[in-house]
């Protein structure tokens, strides 16, 4: 009787057991996704997707006067957001898969993609959109890319 009664026991408790093991590897799993989801996160706060850079090419009228059109596209240096702004004139050094027909470059960074929106309905920005507008001679290419 013994027997019955331990071997009954046993089979209830290897029930019982393999039920509640799966309960809790369902419940570890979920803590385990939401571990890894809140990581994630963290990790995004720690280390941010990096600099957004933002790279114009402009093709100027021959009329341009590009002392004037340097002075409008640096007074953008005030927008905030904005790390880093760069301009120049394109140096022709003989390399036929230059884009040559692009007289001036101007190369920007940002903190991030939320800097770069805003930017882009700055007062500034706007105001520098109008004020060149009669030195291009068509629209200006861009390029943008995350620093890695």
């Amino acid at each position: 009787m013994k027997s019955i009664l331990f071997l009954f026991a046993a089979l209830i408790f290897a029930s019982c057991s393999d039920t509640t093991l799966k309960e809790e590897l369902a419940t570890t799993k979920a803590e385990l996704k939401a571990a890894q989801n809140q990581i994630e996160a963290l990790k995004s706060q720690i280390e941010p997707e990096g600099e957004l850079v933002h790279i114009v090419l402009f093709r100027l009228t021959p009329d341009a006067d590009q002392v004037k059109f340097v002075a409008e596209v640096n007074k953008m240096k005030d927008i905030e957001g904005l790390m880093d702004l760069q301009i120049g004139l394109f140096k022709e050094l003989g390399d036929k898969r230059a884009l040559s027909e692009y007289a001036m470059m101007l190369e920007m960074s940002f903190e991030d993609e939320a800097a770069y929106q805003k930017y882009q309905t700055h007062p500034l920005h706007l105001a520098l959109k109008e004020n060149i507008k009669s030195s291009m001679a068509g629209p200006p290419a861009t390029y943008d890319y995350i620093k890695q």
